[in-house]
């Protein structure tokens, strides 16, 4: 996938709109549909979306992200995706719907086609929307693709449901809507070496600023780095050690004794395991982290 961060003539493509955060099941549904058609016609596909979300623009509190620009491309690049172009919003923002269509989209890409989600707005006040896409769509020569609202079970997919999810500690349904879970990526830092002296080494990574937080407690999961490990992840401020507010994702990977300070690993959340709490002393610290361990190993053998 060719990555551009602005606009070029580019033309006949099926295009896919929106900001994708997450790249959840809908967006991958959406996506596949531009993907799809493009195959079916011998077209190309590309993925028309901002480098800042623009919900932000648009909100009085700040909406942290499900995953990172980085793992967003990654993820439509392996929907077979040929072009993303990843656009300065405020650019945009103040277009009008008709004009963004007509000046940005048609004039540059004369698409052959155009796929969003039912919700979809866009143009100066949010002015365009889905019924504008229907209504131009025979005068510019596109069809126009609409994906209905997707659900499972009863619960809308979506990013704003995700990210709720992610904020009260619903990982595992989160990552059901996901279609993949929830992650980390960051450069491994050094840290005290705690739990190193306890027996249970662990890669230490602080959480990325912009990201939606989880609630503190330990997790099962993986750890991504040069192959996918089983882990337990601590995401906290680790009580039993007085004297610290800082916060930082530790993470005891099971099978694996390599030295990788400075390196990027990615951590993955599949579960909850329990509540991050302050211990009497270190070793009741030890008992409880090497029944975590158990319970991982268990897991990793179920999942």
């Amino acid at each position: 996938m060719k990555i551009f961060k602005s606009i070029n003539h580019n033309p006949d493509l099926a295009i896919a709109l929106g900001y994708f955060d997450g790249v959840h099941v809908a967006h991958q549904k959406l996506i596949s549909r531009a993907v799809d058609f493009a195959k079916e016609n011998k077209k190309k596909s590309a993925v028309v979306t901002f480098e800042n979300n623009p919900s932000n623009y648009f909100n009085k509190e700040k909406i942290h992200n499900i995953s990172s620009n980085e793992e967003r491309l990654e993820r439509i690049e392996a929907l077979g995706v040929d072009f993303a172009y990843v656009l300065d919003f405020e650019q945009y923002m103040q277009y009008e719907a008709l004009s963004y269509l007509q000046d940005v989209l048609v004039k540059n890409f004369q698409p052959c086609c155009i796929v969003t989600g039912f919700n979809h707005k866009f143009g100066r006040g949010r002015q365009g929307d889905t019924k504008l896409l229907e209504k131009y769509s025979s005068h510019f020569n596109y069809k126009y693709i609409q994906l209905t609202p997707q659900k499972i079970q009863t619960c809308l997919i979506s990013s704003s449901n995700i990210r709720e999810m992610i904020t009260n500690g619903h990982i595992r349904n989160a990552n059901l809507l996901l279609g993949h879970s929830f992650s980390l990526k960051n450069n491994v830092v050094k840290g005290e070496a705690l739990a190193r002296k306890l027996g249970f080494p662990t890669a230490n990574i602080f959480w990325p600023n912009n990201i939606v937080h989880l609630p503190h407690g330990v997790y099962f999961g993986y750890a991504v780095v040069d192959k996918t490990y089983p882990a337990i992840i601590n995401w906290g401020k680790r009580p039993t050690f007085d004297g610290s507010d800082e916060e930082i994702v530790e993470t005891h990977i099971l099978n694996f004794d390599s030295q990788i300070y400075g390196k990027i690993i990615r951590v993955l959340f599949v579960m909850k395991i329990r509540d991050e709490i302050k211990f009497p002393n270190q070793e009741a610290l030890v008992k409880q982290i090497e029944e975590d361990v158990q319970t991982a190993r268990k897991l990793a053998r179920l999942s």
